[in-house]
């Protein structure tokens, strides 16, 4: 239609393909600043408005955590999110908050499977969604500090390590192991049955401190198409 500038404007549309805004093959109008630029939203905050994200921790208040593996053992990671058939997770925010370790090679590791290797001799971990009016459930398990073995890996891929020979102990600065979806070079991206996991290994004394995890978990046919 003619504007009054006598500019022809054509109405923009779109097919909805994600169905967490309106449902699959709805027809939308995109949405324009007052300048006429198009207004896009972050997928992230997108994820977080639809009550898609969830979180789980290691370490409790001002009470952290002592991983325990001193040896690599890939039965007995640190900390596992297992996904099972019929959902798709995709990590966000991965963070290792570091407050004590020895001066040894302190390794750090995230890798993926394609089973889920079950709890094996660990510690379940509470799964908490990051929108609170949770208007979805978490269908994914959430288990720490394996001391006995889990199902073997399947398909194992190494999706980040960090390797620190330095000590941190009182009177020193902690710091941040992060992962981070905005600024890695590799997502994952974990179609059930699969598990995300951690190996946090030192030689002598393992590190302390803190873990914060956050994904985001979709049913798999509203996320992932198979051609």
């Amino acid at each position: 239609m003619a504007g009054s500038q006598g500019i022809y404007r054509t109405p923009a549309m779109g097919v909805v393909e994600n169905p967490t805004i309106g449902r699959q093959g709805d027809f939308l109008d995109l949405s324009l600043s007052r300048q006429g630029a198009q207004v896009t939203q972050d997928q992230v905050l997108a994820w977080a408005i639809a009550g898609r994200l969830f979180h789980a921790q290691q370490g409790d208040a001002a009470t952290q955590l002592a991983w325990t593996e001193t040896a690599y053992d890939e039965d007995q990671p640190q900390f596992a999110l297992t996904v099972p058939t019929g959902r798709t997770v995709i990590p966000v925010s991965l963070v290792l908050n570091i407050e004590d370790q020895a001066g040894t090679d302190n390794h750090y590791i995230w890798s993926t499977t394609t089973n889920s290797i079950g709890a094996g001799t660990s510690t379940s971990m509470t799964i908490s969604p990051m929108r609170t009016d949770a208007p979805h459930s978490s269908a994914c398990s959430a288990y720490s500090l394996y001391t006995g073995n889990a199902t073997a890996a399947t398909g194992l891929i190494e999706v980040a390590r960090w390797v620190d020979p330095f000590a941190a102990a009182a009177g020193t600065s902690p710091f941040q192991l992060v992962w981070d979806i905005k600024t890695a070079s590799n997502i994952p991206v974990l179609v059930g049955p699969a598990t995300l996991q951690a190996h946090i290994i030192a030689t002598s004394t393992d590190a302390e401190g803190f873990g914060e995890y956050v994904w985001a978990e979709f049913e798999t046919p509203a996320l992932v198409d198979k051609q």
